[in-house]
């Protein structure tokens, strides 16, 4: 009899681990006379990941950030606090600085700054009664702070922990598995209306690629093999990035030809490879049937092949990528073991800017409140200002989230009042603390791994612990009990308020603006004097077409669009090197179509149709390359590269992208 994990075990394990290094934190807190122990508690809450990797990562960015934070509170509270108004603004300028800043980096260190900014209104802002004690409240947090992520990593890294691989690994093979399913239906295809409804399906992969590309950024922090892995990592995921307009390609030119006799023979040899589990050392020669001629059939069929070999090729050695990653001692190929690719994402200096003034102005709005009105708890107000502008900025529309997780904040504070006032009156001693605490931490953390609650239990957990404010001795005072929760009320108010003012961004906004991202894309790639790094033109496009994707509803033509452009990026880029590799006509001629095409993309708008000059363009190019050798088997990895017969694929899919309804390319030119 087998016996199977009921499906709460892992939230429950997740919740244990949180509750027990919370527990440890607290008692260690107790134990030595830190001040503020329910800020070890809470940071246990909010830096514990399911993966070891990623918690060992955020406890780092963390740590550095708290620190980075204490100092600037340290630095402007004493000097400043003569001035209320110049202190305010101080501070607000520090807290949109850092966030606009880290916005800048969609990584996971990007958490460094933002926590550097919203540290040092949580110390500065309650340090302005007491200006003389900032540096030992800057130092009770960083002590905290240490040792919350210290307990909350020992205890994740020690109890059952889950290696990034187990998460990773899984995601990186459903991903392949999705990629030859879609070349599997390409195959099938044998018209052009199933094309789109093939893109409409396939799209999201872009979203999941792009979602293994951040998962990815915590593998140095892993403590199994994968740690030693990283270069294999980023070539595997490159490889991901490269099969999306291959595959998007592939399917243009399969629905043009349609069921094509002479494709037959080749469409049943990647069949049976794929049904043989896509070894590379098992894969066709896809170029064999090349055809002989010049027609535009003919040329379709060569870029169809062509991107077939490519496709084969590159899932190939994916394949054998994720067999190197499951098992270290297995051989890879010379070309993978010298490969260098750097992935990187892209940032929008245009949201950073604005997410960070109005932070600063909703910080500075609450503190004229506080000081005009003299409110005993503004200070609690002004801070968690601070943090609600902070923790949703990167969204289009922060203004949902910033609710929802005030309001479990909120939420939370009838229990912690029933806490406070009820139950930790009557406690005597930690064995007692612990058992009255360990039902609602075992309680909140069980939603901690659900993926649209696990925020709001984070929030919950927040305003829990930050209410019951548990120090060495028992205090509780109702009257600052209401005025420091209030606080948090006007706090979400403010920041909600200010940001549906200046960050009122709705998805087709969104929408509109990566579109126009792209398009400059495209025009900075075709413009560019030397050809662009394959790594940076894939992992923008794809990017971008990832953002656009999460933004869009079910079945919108939108996102096939957005796939267009990845391919033009991936088509801009083989002429880009077609042209550094060639001589004479061929090279003036690439030349001239790059600059036309670049002229195109930077002055016109999404959608608009290209001018019937660069079809012309295209055509005078590729007539150029008609008498180069044909394509060779064995370069199918190459899918930007200075190979004429590369280049020539490109061109005919760029002529697909940019003119899907032009007239049949003539190989002579009229007279």
């Amino acid at each position: 009899m087998t016996f199977r994990t009921p499906a709460w075990w892992p939230a429950f394990l997740f919740s244990f681990k949180n509750a027990l290094a919370a527990l440890i934190a607290l008692g260690f807190s107790l134990s030595v006379g830190l001040e503020m122990p329910f800020w070890a508690i809470t940071t246990v809450y909010i830096v514990s990941s399911p993966v070891s990797a990623a918690t060992r990562s955020k406890t780092v960015y963390r740590a550095i950030g708290t620190v980075i934070g204490a100092a600037a509170a340290v630095a402007m509270v004493p000097a400043l606090v003569e001035w209320p108004s110049l202190l305010s603004f101080g501070l607000a300028a520090w807290v949109g600085g850092c966030l606009a800043f880290s916005l800048l980096d969609r990584s996971p260190r990007s958490y460094t700054l933002m926590l550097a900014g919203y540290t040092a209104a949580i110390i500065g802002f309650p340090s302005v009664n007491r200006p003389e004690a900032v540096f030992d409240v800057a130092q009770a947090r960083v002590t905290e702070i240490v040792l919350g992520i210290t307990c909350a990593t020992v205890v994740h890294s020690l109890l059952l922990p889950q290696s990034l691989g187990s998460r990773l690994g899984p995601r990186l093979d459903a991903w392949l598995r999705d990629a030859e399913s879609w070349l599997l239906d390409v195959l099938d295809m044998s018209d052009d209306s199933s094309k789109d409804k093939f893109e409409r399906d396939r799209r999201r992969l872009a979203v999941d690629a792009l979602d293994c590309v951040l998962l990815s950024t915590h593998v140095p922090y892993d403590t199994s093999h994968w740690r030693e892995a990283n270069r294999t990592v980023q070539a595997l995921l490159y490889r991901m990035l490269l099969l999306l307009p291959l595959l998007s390609g592939l399917a243009d030119r399969r629905g043009v030809l349609g069921n094509d006799p002479p494709l037959e023979p080749v469409v049943a040899d990647a069949h049976t490879w794929l049904e043989n589990g896509s070894r590379l050392e098992e894969q066709p020669d896809f170029l064999a049937p090349l055809p002989e001629g010049h027609t535009w059939r003919d040329l379709l069929r060569e870029s169809f092949l062509v991107r077939l070999e490519q496709v084969s090729t590159i899932l190939g050695e994916s394949r054998q990528l994720l067999d190197r990653l499951e098992d270290p001692t297995k051989a890879l190929p010379h070309r993978l073991e010298t490969e260098r690719v750097h992935l990187r994402l892209t940032n929008d200096p245009g949201i950073a800017m604005l997410s960070g003034f109005s932070a600063a102005l909703g910080l500075m709005l609450i503190c004229a409140f506080w000081i005009i009105t003299g409110w005993p708890d503004g200070a609690s107000g002004a801070a968690m200002t601070a943090v609600f502008c902070c923790l949703f900025a990167a969204m289009d529309n922060p203004v949902p989230m910033i609710l929802a997780f005030g309001g479990a904040i909120i939420a939370s504070i009838p229990l912690a009042g029933i806490y406070l006032f009820g139950v930790l009156p009557r406690i005597d001693g930690f064995p007692a603390l612990c058992a009255v605490l360990l039902p609602p931490m075992l309680g909140m953390g069980m939603f901690l791994l659900h993926p649209r609650r696990g925020p709001l239990a984070v929030a919950f957990s927040m305003g829990f612990f930050t209410a019951i404010a548990l120090q060495q001795e028992y205090s509780a005072d109702l009257a600052r009990f209401i005025n420091s929760n209030l606080g948090q009320v006007l706090a979400v108010a403010i920041a909600a308020t200010v940001t549906a003012t200046l960050r009122k961004t709705a998805s087709s906004a969104a929408i509109d603006r990566l579109a126009r991202r792209q398009q400059a894309d495209l025009a900075r790639f075709a413009a560019a004097r030397t050809p662009p790094d394959p790594a940076l033109v894939l992992g923008r496009a794809s990017d971008q077409l990832a953002l656009i994707t999460q933004r869009l509803g079910e079945g919108d033509a939108r996102a096939v669009v957005g796939l267009n452009e990845v391919r033009i990026a991936a088509n801009i880029a083989s002429v880009q090197q077609l042209r550094a590799g060639s001589e004479g006509a061929l090279r003036n001629a690439c030349g001239r179509l790059l600059r036309t095409a670049a002229r195109h993309f930077a002055r016109s708008k999404p959608g608009m149709p290209p001018p019937p000059v660069l079809l012309a363009l295209i055509d005078r190019t590729l007539r150029l390359t008609l008498d180069t050798p044909p394509p060779r088997a064995g370069h199918g990895g190459e899918l930007i590269g200075n190979d004429p017969a590369n280049g020539r694929a490109a061109l005919v899919a760029l002529r697909r992208n940019l003119f899907p309804d032009a007239p049949d390319f003539v190989p002579e030119p009229e007279a």
